[in-house]
């Protein structure tokens, strides 16, 4: 058989191109060319012939023989163990009953490069998620959903961070956010205390209630704030608790402060922008933002 007439005869009965067809059946099926030959009924050295002419390797042979060792299907049960963020060669060695050395020498021959380069990969996650954490802790988190409840509202809004106070600038007014997890039980009734011990030049006051694991938030006028400290009931009704008109209460920022727009800091600080105290990046959205200050220290830190 010519060249063109085995591109017809494999077009006719299995509808693909040559190259294609091989490529298959080499490739992925990791079929040798003897096989290859049989499938088309012609003499194996013309499908040597044709793969070399079509700059195709031969079929792997290794995952073949690892199948025949450990059972149908145990290249994909090594790839599943070994792709895993937390699992490492000693995992894929324990569940096959071989020693660490040889699943290194397992992966360098199904993945085609050492492990080295998957190891590397995963640290960095492993470093990127310990990061996130770190540079993410409860208030942050809370800082941030916050900021994007006042963008949703069409509020442009930036913060700062300093000395354990986080400071929002919207709309003309001054905000600090406090936060408690852990509610005191008195009588039947549980309380979120927040402390008021801050430097009172602000015009609102955000405090976060997290109860179970939802956060609820207190949009409270300085001038409605006791100077001590403030006790909450997130579950009280109107005539409960003084304070349940400032559950949620959003809607006090979308008016326009009165009186002179206050002095300072909004020179120093543009929306949009966030300041940790040493660092300012100038992303937009805040997951991007955050995103980048991760990326940045990773690379330092990398080099």
């Amino acid at each position: 058989m010519t060249t063109t007439q085995v591109e017809t005869y494999v077009q006719e009965r299995f509808n693909m191109g040559l190259r294609e067809f091989i490529k298959q059946k080499v490739g992925v099926e990791n079929l040798y060319d003897y096989e290859v030959a049989d499938i088309m009924s012609v003499d194996s050295s013309l499908i040597g012939k044709l793969r070399k002419h079509l700059g195709l390797k031969k079929a792997t042979v290794f995952p073949r023989q690892f199948e025949r060792s450990y059972g149908e299907g145990a290249v994909e049960r090594f790839k599943n163990i070994i792709e895993k963020p937390n699992n490492s060669l000693a995992d894929a060695a324990r569940h096959f009953g071989f020693c660490r050395e040889y699943s290194r020498q397992v992966y360098e021959k199904i993945y085609g490069y050492p492990y080295t380069e998957t190891f590397r990969s995963k640290r960095m996650e492993k470093r990127r998620i310990l990061l996130d954490e770190r540079i993410k802790p409860k208030r942050i988190r809370s800082l941030i959903k916050v900021t994007e409840k006042m963008e949703s509202m069409g509020l442009s809004s930036h913060f700062t961070t300093r000395k354990h106070v986080h400071e929002i600038w919207t709309n003309g007014y001054k905000l600090v956010l406090r936060t408690t997890s852990k509610p005191v039980m008195i009588g039947t009734k549980r309380y979120f205390r927040i402390s008021n011990k801050i430097n009172p030049d602000y015009d609102f006051i955000i405090c976060v209630c997290k109860d179970n694991e939802k956060d609820i938030h207190y949009v409270i006028p300085q001038r409605a704030m006791p100077k001590c400290g403030i006790y909450l009931i997130p579950g009280a009704g109107p005539g409960e608790s003084k304070y349940t008109r400032f559950r949620e209460a959003w809607h006090l920022l979308l008016a326009h402060k009165k009186g002179k727009k206050r002095a300072g800091r909004k020179s120093e600080l543009r929306p949009g922008y966030i300041n940790f105290g040493s660092r300012v990046d100038q992303r937009n959205s805040l997951s991007s933002r955050i995103k980048a200050v991760i990326d940045h220290r990773l690379s330092t830190q990398g080099g």
